[in-house]
């Protein structure tokens, strides 16, 4: 049976698996799911049609599954298993369409989730990270503190996100970003090599940067995009890269 502290409020109809734990003054929604192995803790917040996967631990003063501002709807929040939702942090719930954060994700202290957004699996989001409404985060993304990436915008997955960079348009794999207004600084090497890319894949990404964006620029040649396009020998890595940066020049958006 779930351990629910005498102080904490859990709502008749919300289903908590046997060995989740509720901390005191928490609040759990009527239409909360809660999966195994969960944590929510003292003066957490879990509300809307909200489903929690396991092994996830919400920290005091978090809120996950809020409306946001002006929603009639409570609407809804998706969260996989094993992330870690630190302090202070709000996950608003997508009325439009569901929020939804992958696996293993870590929003750290202070950090927002708009209404509609999508994150991948394996992000690392520093304090106060901003992902407004509707942006995607693909896969192993990571941000130092303060960015905001703009509603409806996609980061590409193995990015790196810097301090107080304000990301408004789509972002490629791979990338480490900054500044006011973003612009490409180059590979996102370490995190590369972290995650089990050899070094012929990480100079292979280099090399492609380095033409695409020639050290640090906010749009990518799109002669060199066209040239690189047509080499039947390319690493699978850049050609994935440049899929990306076509589908964003199709579509109509920018890309950095």
């Amino acid at each position: 049976m779930a351990r629910i502290s005498d102080k904490a409020v859990v709502e008749r109809g919300a289903r908590l698996a046997d060995d989740v734990v509720v901390g005191a003054f928490a609040y759990v929604g009527a239409d909360v799911r809660v999966d195994r192995g969960c944590v929510i803790d003292s003066n957490a917040t879990v509300l809307g049609r909200t489903t929690v996967g396991a092994r996830t631990h919400i920290f005091p003063l978090a809120v996950v599954g809020a409306a946001p501002p002006g929603a009639d709807d409570e609407g809804e929040c998706t969260l996989g298993e094993a992330n870690a939702i630190r302090e202070l942090v709000t996950v608003y719930a997508g009325t439009d369409a569901p929020t939804r954060l992958g696996i293993d994700n870590l929003m750290m202290i202070g950090s927002t989730v708009g209404a509609g957004a999508t994150l991948g699996d394996h992000g690392i989001f520093a304090n106060c990270t901003q992902i407004r409404e509707g942006a995607v985060i693909e896969d192993y993304v990571r941000s130092s503190a303060f960015p905001v990436v703009a509603p409806h915008v996609r980061v590409g997955a193995y990015t790196f996100i810097n301090g107080y960079a304000r990301v408004d348009r789509d972002v490629p794999p791979f990338a480490i970003v900054e500044g006011v207004p973003v612009r490409v600084r180059g590979v996102n090497a370490e995190n590369l090599r972290r995650c089990g890319f050899d070094d012929r894949d990480v100079r292979a990404l280099k090399n492609a940067f380095r033409e695409l964006y020639g050290g640090a620029a906010s749009d990518p040649e799109r002669r060199v995009v066209d040239r690189l396009q047509e080499q039947r020998d390319l690493n699978p890595h850049v050609r994935r890269l440049l899929d990306a940066l076509a589908a964003g020049r199709s579509s109509g958006d920018a890309h950095v």
